[in-house]
């Protein structure tokens, strides 16, 4: 594969480890820090999706925890919240939809509770 990583079967579980690390990491600091509850969070964004007759983006779900309080210090602490509800089989990405936050990245993933 390259000079740096190792084949991709060996590379990808060590990377995907070190993203669920960061990412508990950056919601433990939020906890700390200002006014975000991981829990919390959990529950709106699966309520809203249980309630939503259509998948919704990632972006907007967050945007609506914020108004509804759960404000971390970086919105990126969300990305906990996903992986959390992802990994317990509650919500699936179904697909992705234009961002309308980042510069450079990738299309917003759609969220549907399952």
């Amino acid at each position: 594969m390259s000079d740096y990583f190792p084949e991709p079967e060996v590379a990808l579980p060590l990377f995907a480890a070190a993203g669920r690390a960061a990412a508990e990491a950056c919601a433990a600091k939020a906890a700390r820090v200002s006014a975000f509850d991981h829990d919390a969070a959990c529950g709106v964004i699966l309520d809203t999706l249980r309630a939503s007759a259509v998948p919704m983006t990632g972006e907007s779900l967050v945007d609506l925890c914020v108004s509804r309080g759960i404000k971390p210090h970086d919105q990126r602490a969300f990305g906990s919240v996903f992986g959390t509800l992802a990994r317990r089989g509650a919500i699936v990405a179904v697909g992705y939809a234009p961002r309308r936050k980042g510069h450079g990245t990738s299309g917003a993933r759609l969220w549907a509770a399952k």
